[in-house]
């Protein structure tokens, strides 16, 4: 069993996030960056990595025609990606809504993924569809509708619907046609 320093050592842990800063930057802006970043001990920096100016996007949805500079970071002190955002919006030449900080692992990276070479092959014209049920065309859109609305109308000719059928009835016998014959105003 080693000493202690030697397991503190060795159980050392990494924090890795992608910090996304949208707009042109500034020329020392990176040098900017890690300096702020000293505080959670950098433990290493890509260089950023831009992404073509786009009309909107993907992680700045309300700003348009800006390209976005991606940064992958590794820290040695904790954070969260919320504080860390704010820290770097208050410390960096940058707009306040121009920042964005995620996890490395964050789910968004997936959607962002290059696809498969793979050409599209929509799944209603496999085989497999065809063989499950040759006549599923007779069930939706159009079709289905007429069916339903013929359907709708033999249940409400089955049902025989009195609208007085849960009226109270009483005799009109106390009803006096001598109500009501005189103005409110001016009697």
């Amino acid at each position: 069993m080693g000493t202690f320093t030697e397991i503190l050592t060795e159980s050392k842990k990494t924090y890795e996030f992608k910090i996304g800063i949208a707009g042109k930057l500034e020329e020392n802006f990176t040098d900017a960056l890690e300096t702020c970043l000293a505080k959670y001990e950098v433990s290493s920096m890509s260089n950023g990595k831009k992404t073509p100016i786009q009309e909107r996007p993907m992680d700045f949805p309300q700003l348009q025609n800006m390209e976005v500079t991606y940064f992958e970071v590794a820290l040695n002190y904790p954070t969260t990606p919320q504080v860390l955002e704010e820290y770097i919006e208050n410390c960096c030449p940058c707009e306040p809504n121009h920042v964005i900080v995620r996890t490395k692992d964050h789910p968004i990276d997936k959607y962002q993924e290059p696809k498969s070479g793979e050409p599209y092959e929509s799944k209603l014209d496999t085989l497999e569809m065809e063989q499950a049920d040759p006549d599923a065309q007779k069930h939706v859109a159009g079709n289905r509708v007429m069916d339903l609305l013929k359907e709708l109308e033999v249940a409400r000719k089955e049902r025989n619907i009195d609208p007085m059928d849960g009226a109270p009835k009483g005799e009109s016998a106390d009803i006096d046609a001598t109500e009501n014959t005189k103005a409110v105003i001016g009697g």
